[in-house]
């Protein structure tokens, strides 16, 4: 079982790219703070980057990813041309309309870039405790063989209007997200939380074998055993490494997975219950009730109906 790759279909990960584009001096745009994670990779040249009034150059190779949308400013200068931005929209509208901004006979910099969603509705440790901002400096990592092969691809392939292009550049750019949180793991080595847990091979195996056994009778014996420790082990490395228990977790990623199952019309609450490893739909209601505050039921009809007014502002 593929622990963090289970969270991303959870969370529905999706990427797309907006623009490569050629920027000239000077140069300066600045992103609202918004809904999705957005990402700049610089691939030749140089900026600067701003958050927070907190200008930090931004150099070719660098990856930048903002998971929860903050406010930022690109620029050629850290004073970012005196506050002379241009709105991040207006840049893609003009590429869009075949009139690209910052265009001079000797552009400075070439960047790429997009944005990830997820449903940050799900509420996962992994989406709890990413940084607001993840700053990869020439991509350092010692798996740097992706960035070279990929980075080529995604810059050819966006705006090249080929067949499939759409749907290989989403690939590609969520390829990016997980590659991004491989290097931020590999140079931060974070203590605790849940990308913490999975560098530790005890607690990762423990993490693979509820995520594999959901729909089992589940046991901390059973999960102990997997990890290759102790009960009493296990139960102090994993509460110390993610902050609960490790049958405490098993119940959070069933009541999620519950979430989902919840969305597939026509399922019925006995057979959810069952693939989420509860012998009755009694039990597993109280367990969902217990997590959420409310029944499966409840949960489910209000998403219909949530469902149900998107379908139809889509249709006007």
């Amino acid at each position: 079982m593929d622990v963090l790759s289970d969270v991303l279909d959870l969370v529905r990960l999706k990427g797309c790219v907006y623009f490569v584009t050629d920027l000239g001096a000077p140069w300066g745009m600045r992103m609202d703070a918004g809904p999705f994670a957005p990402f700049h990779v610089m691939v030749r040249g140089q900026g600067w980057l701003n958050v927070d009034d907190q200008p930090r150059l931004f150099s070719a190779g660098d990856v930048v990813l903002l998971p929860f949308g903050d406010a930022h400013d690109l620029a050629d200068r850290p004073d970012g041309g005196n506050g002379d931005y241009v709105a991040g929209r207006q840049v893609l509208e003009g590429i869009a309309n075949g009139a690209p901004l910052f265009q001079t006979d000797a552009a400075s910099a070439r960047l790429l870039c997009g944005h990830f969603e997820f449903d940050r509705g799900v509420p996962h440790p992994l989406i709890e405790e990413l940084p607001h901002l993840i700053h990869l400096s020439g991509l350092a990592t010692p798996d740097t063989g992706w960035f070279d092969a990929v980075l080529p691809l995604l810059v050819r392939e966006t705006g090249a209007q080929r067949p499939g292009s759409g749907a290989l550049i989403s690939r590609l750019a969520e390829a990016l997200f997980i590659q991004v949180l491989r290097a931020y793991l590999a140079n931060h080595r974070p203590p605790q939380g849940f990308l913490a847990a999975l560098d530790d091979p005890q607690v990762f195996r423990a993490l693979q074998y509820i995520h594999a056994e959901a729909e089992s009778d589940l046991s901390l014996a059973g999960i102990a055993a997997a990890a290759g420790m102790s009960r009493s082990s296990l139960a102090a490395r994993f509460k110390e490494m993610l902050g609960l228990a490790p049958m405490a977790y098993a119940t959070q990623w069933r009541m999620l997975k519950a979430r989902e199952l919840l969305a597939v019309p026509g399922l019925a609450l006995a057979d959810i219950a069952a693939r989420v490893g509860y012998a009755s739909e009694a039990a597993f209601s109280r367990a969902f009730s217990r997590t959420f505050q409310e029944t499966p039921g409840a949960f489910r009809r209000a998403k219909t109906a949530v469902e149900a007014r998107e379908n139809a502002g889509g249709a006007r």
